[in-house]
């Protein structure tokens, strides 16, 4: 190991961030929440699932997720991978450490689970994207912050208006295979519900490299994921996160602003889609809703993100806040847990629910598990410094497994007051 390795090495609890982590925290249960009908139905009904759940009780629960959930953690978790890749490079600075002499072994170490996580667990994997992100967001670590917010705004309105041409060219007569989509293929959709409710472990294992292959174009999010990644890093490199309390007037704005109109545009979204038919042609309401779909999300988010960041200023929220923390701290063990758990929840491993039950039911399996994923990373946490995911990540990517011990030094629940820059218990 060379001299710069040798200084590189995980974060350390003392190097740790409250409020990134609880904001990572409460990001995976709205990831868990979203991802259910992903868990419990095919990849082709995933954007229209009352195709197969068209009860009462299903809409309403779906609504709710597309209004408050779906989109919207998505998009703290992948800026909160660009802040951390800000943290990691500058604590390997302040060590004396070459950020490239182990970052881009991270990022093969993540690939590497989400080929395997996206293979043979769920064909919904993120990781893989994150992977591709973070080699492209390289490329911006020594760029200037205005030139981080041209090409993160860039990346932001590119995709609204490729949407934008598209809408216009099919005003003008131009079409194209898949422009105004298909009906739902409902026995292609009954064949693949018959095999990972009904079939075998080899039968599902054989569907899952299939579907995921399918898949491989979701890829493409990596590319947007950029944006988010780029804000993360204009973010920390601006003393925001280390500063709340400086910047509390500022958050208060933007939260008192961004939840209302974040919410009424998720709304609108929500209802001009529940009423598309697939199959159908394109239409105006159509056109701006999707259009409107990702700056309705990201306003959203950063309500959430400013509402938390004003909240753990105060004492009482705080304390009840920082168990979050723990499930932060664990994002990628709790991450995988949860496609592990829900996977075999709903395939023929054990009750074979897949395509039976549908959203207003996924609610309960999605809060007991992540109350139960509070629970367990705050009893790991007490005895380990790492999730068990965590420290393989860190042993691939140092060269070596670290302690997996706790560390000596007593910690203190952090005060109110500056808690960006607190530490964690």
């Amino acid at each position: 190991m060379s001299p710069s390795e040798s200084k590189a090495g995980p974060i350390t609890a003392s190097e740790r961030i409250l409020y990134i982590d609880i904001l990572r925290g409460m990001a995976l249960f709205g990831i868990l929440a979203a991802n259910m009908r992903g868990f419990n139905a095919p990849e082709s009904v995933y954007g229209n699932i009352k195709v197969l759940f068209h009860g009462r009780a299903d809409l309403i629960a779906q609504a709710f997720i597309d209004i408050f959930i779906q989109g919207k953690f998505v998009t703290l978790f992948s800026f909160l991978f660009g802040l951390g890749f800000a943290v990691q490079m500058s604590r390997a600075e302040a060590r004396g450490a070459k950020f490239m002499s182990f970052y881009p072994r991270r990022l093969a170490a993540l690939a590497l689970f989400g080929l395997i996580h996206g293979i043979l667990i769920w064909w919904g994997d993120i990781l893989l994207s994150y992977a591709l992100a973070g080699a492209l967001l390289l490329l911006f670590r020594k760029r200037s912050q205005r030139a981080i917010l041209w090409w993160a705004g860039g990346i932001f309105v590119a995709p609204m208006l490729v949407m934008t041409g598209f809408y216009i060219a099919y005003l003008a007569g131009w079409r194209t295979t898949g422009m105004e989509g298909k009906p739902p293929d409902m026995g292609k959709i009954q064949s693949v519900i018959a095999i990972y409710s009904h079939g075998s472990v080899v039968q599902i294992l054989r569907e899952n490299v299939v579907v995921w292959k399918q898949s491989l174009p979701t890829l493409g999010f990596a590319a947007y994921a950029l944006f988010l990644f780029l804000l993360g890093l204009w973010v920390w490199r601006s003393g925001i996160v280390e500063r709340l309390d400086e910047y509390k007037p500022l958050l208060k704005r933007v939260c008192a602003w961004c939840l209302p109109v974040g919410i009424a545009l998720n709304a609108f979204v929500t209802i001009v889609q529940s009423r598309h038919v697939p199959g159908e042609k394109p239409t105006l309401l159509g056109y701006i809703a999707t259009v409107v779909f990702f700056p309705a999300a990201h306003l959203l988010s950063a309500g959430y993100a400013s509402g938390l960041a004003v909240l753990i200023q105060n004492p009482d929220w705080l304390r009840r806040l920082t168990p979050f923390a723990a499930v932060g701290r664990m994002a990628l063990t709790n991450y995988l847990t949860e496609s592990v758990v829900c996977t075999v929840l709903f395939y023929n491993y054990t009750t074979g629910w897949y395509g039976r039950v549908g959203p207003a039911v996924d609610l309960i399996p999605t809060v007991v598990l992540y109350v139960a994923q509070v629970v367990f990373s705050t009893w790991w946490l007490k005895r380990y410094r790492f999730g068990p995911m965590e420290w393989l990540w860190r042993g691939l990517t140092y060269g070596s497994l670290p302690s997996l011990g706790r560390e000596t030094e007593p910690l203190e629940l952090p005060k109110a007051q500056g808690a960006g820059a607190s530490l964690i218990p």
